[in-house]
């Protein structure tokens, strides 16, 4: 019975004439097993044939497109850009110059590397420097390492430091003194060991006074020396 089912389920998949067929829906004798078998491998090599059939056409079509590709320039021609590039640096650094010489930029910001440490500081600010300096309280002293110096509206950018004729930085000492006590204990397990020692080290307070530009962008006084200059 199990083999009669498996046979009537092969036979629901292939296309067989009426005749081969009774009124019960049983297949009758003349259409034997072998039949059946041949037809199944006729199915498969078409099946087979078609598939070739469509991978050949699919890698005729990528190599007539690869073809194309390799048929257009690869290697596009750019207009040259310099001219306009040069119109719009000129037009900014106008527009700069004309903020700085009507002092309408507002309120500056400064990066500056003081200490072995990058800070940015603005007018008003207080840092603290950690270390001894031969600065006593009440001293004022400039920072001439100017990283860049901005703006709401632009930003100056040094390469790596700006010019000590655009930017100018001052501050003031207002405290030198020690930080509080720092407590370093060491211990070494199963060595009787253990010592305990306390550390306070120097530092100075600045307040920051001034940040302001002195010059105007791309444009360098005309007799230079070695004054002002970082080495």
């Amino acid at each position: 019975m199990a083999l009669m089912r498996s046979l009537l389920s092969k036979l629901s998949l292939l296309q067989i004439s009426p005749k081969y067929l009774r009124p019960n829906g049983i297949v009758n004798s003349i259409f034997s097993s072998r039949n059946i078998l041949q037809v199944e491998t006729n199915e498969k090599y078409a099946i087979r044939t078609l598939r070739s059939a469509a991978f050949n056409n699919y890698e005729g079509v990528k190599l007539n497109a690869a073809q194309q590709t390799s048929a257009q320039p690869q290697q596009e021609v750019l207009e040259n850009q310099h001219d306009f590039e040069l119109a719009v640096t000129k037009e900014t650094i106008t527009k700069v110059n004309n903020q700085i010489e009507a002092n309408s930029h507002g309120r500056l910001f400064a990066v500056i590397h003081f200490a072995g440490k990058q800070r940015r500081v603005t007018d008003g600010d207080l840092i603290m420097v950690e270390g001894t300096h031969p600065t006593n309280v009440g001293d004022i002293i400039r920072a001439e390492k100017v990283l860049l110096v901005g703006s709401r509206d632009f930003t100056l950018l040094g390469r790596p430091l700006l010019r000590p004729d655009l930017v100018r930085v001052e501050a003031t000492v207002v405290e030198k003194s020690l930080t509080h006590t720092k407590t370093i204990f060491r211990n070494r397990r199963r060595k009787n060991y253990m010592r305990i020692n306390f550390c306070r080290n120097h530092f100075s307070i600045l307040r920051i006074n001034c940040v302001r530009l002195e010059g105007l962008v791309d444009q360098r006084p005309e007799v230079e020396g070695v004054d002002g200059r970082i080495f």
